[in-house]
């Protein structure tokens, strides 16, 4: 326990440092608070590495161990002796700091021990878990409970919508039932305000199963954009990691990351930032019809003889998220919306119908709807059955990669650099994503070379390739947490790496000269 202590507080005192050299927090007028860059900061450089103010269970799961957030069952979990509440069978799990806020409102204000007895649904004890825990700062950290409640809930723009009538019966109002609080003390106006500061500035944190939830003080400042020059990441134990993308951040410049899926086309994007996070996205992707010049949501003119695609328009003075009119860019033809409903929500269901694991159905389904033309070739749905068919290929179990045909070896590396390709248009900050792509691309040119292995500079100029793929997969990837894939992938990088070195100083030897 006190190397774990040791370790968060010297956690703690890295991210001050980091938050004092090398970012700031300023205000303005228009965007409110925002994290800018204090001096130059290189590409990729690390700008922030800040731990949670809060963490805690997502609002609507099945029991989770309330100390390390991982997934428990009936058979597995065992209850904490004060409150009862069930815990995995790590015995630091009951004395987690993040679990004495309901182990104590539960002893001292319940008064009555927990019992979970369906592990398999999703639980509604659960739902208020994550709001407890900022309650409690309350009277027990002042000093984050300030913080808390510096972060914008955006109760105004909730009010009277079906997520705040959710919260008021069953948070606010189960809350004071189930842990009798007393309600001039804990006014439901009060908790109702912290909802929505979870529902605001809350991060999902992928490194257990299922995710859990996060609020960080500094990363709640950073802005949004669909273009980000940031990227996001958490370190294994759930430090906010922000990273510089390959563009380099003046000194006073905003720094930003994503707050919505970067897969997804315009439509969906403004929809789910109205949706949870109360304001129309403004970014250069949205207001660009073409997405940059990806025509990333473009669906296929109606108009006869038309070469044109329709893009959604967002006016600048919009605040509707809903008021994009699909304008043809060709003969500027105003579609109706209904008939773009109906086309994309046609391939949608072909598509969610598909078997992702099987590269054959993929396959199929490119195939067709790519050559049908009703949706641009770099539409988000092709782009996403790509990078899923272009990591199947020689990962499936019995299908390695050498068995691959030449064709499909081919077809991978085609498929990896036509998602990178949009990718460095409009996700470049997104090094996941791109990391993995690299990382195939590697592993295809090293088969290259294994099948080239009769020609030696044939085998140097594909190893020479493999090795720069790699370098660049493993700095996109360093930084990911070993719980996830893409973490298991960066070590991977660190031994492929090894190899590779060898076996091209091994050529290097044999064949005098040739370029290192």
């Amino acid at each position: 326990m006190l190397r774990d202590r040791t370790s968060q507080y010297n956690a703690t005192i890295w991210t001050t440092i980091m938050v004092k050299q090398l970012i700031k927090v300023a205000e303005d007028p228009t965007v409110g608070r925002y994290v800018a860059a204090n001096v130059d900061l290189a590409a990729w450089q690390v700008a922030l590495v800040e731990r949670p103010l809060i963490r805690g269970p997502s609002q609507v799961t099945r029991p989770v161990c309330l100390g390390c957030l991982k997934s428990i069952t009936a058979d597995s979990a065992v209850r904490c002796e004060r409150c009862g509440w069930p815990m995995c069978p790590d015995s630091n799990c009951s004395d987690d700091e993040w679990h004495k806020a309901e182990c104590d409102w539960t002893v001292t204000r319940r008064k009555q021990k927990i019992e979970i007895k369906d592990f398999t649904n999703p639980h509604p004890s659960y739902q208020s878990i994550t709001v407890i825990r900022c309650l409690y700062q309350k009277h027990n950290n002042p000093e984050v409970w300030a913080k808390l409640t510096k972060l914008e809930s955006h109760c105004a723009s909730r009010r009277g919508g079906s997520k705040y009538e959710t919260d008021r019966i069953w948070i606010a109002d189960h809350l004071r039932r189930f842990f009798k609080l007393d309600p001039t003390e804990w006014p439901a106006d009060e908790i109702l305000r912290v909802c929505g500061i979870v529902q605001v500035n809350g991060h999902e944190v992928p490194l257990t199963d299922p995710p859990y939830v996060a609020i960080y003080d500094a990363g709640s400042m950073l802005e949004h954009s669909c273009v980000p020059n940031c990227s996001k990441s958490f370190t294994r134990d759930g430090h906010l990691l922000i990273r510089t993308a390959a563009t380099a951040v003046e000194s006073g410049g905003h720094l930003s990351i994503s707050y919505t899926d970067v897969l997804w086309g315009t439509a969906q994007r403004l929809a789910h930032l109205a949706d949870t996070k109360f304001f129309v996205c403004k970014c250069p992707r949205c207001s660009d019809p073409t997405e940059l010049g990806t025509y990333f949501s473009g669906v296929k003119c109606a108009t006869e003889d038309c070469m044109g695609y329709s893009l959604p328009n967002v006016h600048p003075s919009t605040d509707d998220p809903f008021d994009v009119e699909w304008t043809c860019n060709f003969c500027s033809t105003v579609a109706d919306p209904n008939r773009i409903e109906l086309s994309l929500a046609h391939v949608g269901r072909d598509m969610a119908a598909m078997n992702r694991r099987d590269p054959k159905h993929c396959h199929m389904f490119l195939d067709h709807y790519v050559s049908a033309g009703d949706l641009h070739p770099n539409h988000y749905y092709f782009t996403e059955v790509r990078l899923n068919l272009a990591q199947l290929y020689g990962q499936l179990e019995g299908q390695p990669l050498d068995t691959l045909s030449t064709e499909q070896l081919s077809h991978k590396r085609e498929l990896c650099l036509k998602v990178l390709k949009v990718a460095d248009a409009l996700f470049p900050a997104e090094c996941r994503i791109r990391g993995a792509l690299m990382f195939e691309l590697h592993a295809v040119m090293a088969e290259d070379a294994r099948r080239s292995q009769h020609d030696t500079h044939a085998v140097m100029e594909a190893l020479l390739r493999s090795k720069s793929y790699l370098e660049q997969a493993e700095n996109l990837l360093k930084y990911e947490p070993k719980e996830l894939p893409e973490g298991q992938m960066a070590a991977q990088c660190k031994q492929n790496a090894i190899d590779l070195d060898l076996l091209l100083k091994k050529l290097h030897e044999s064949i005098g000269s040739a370029p290192m």
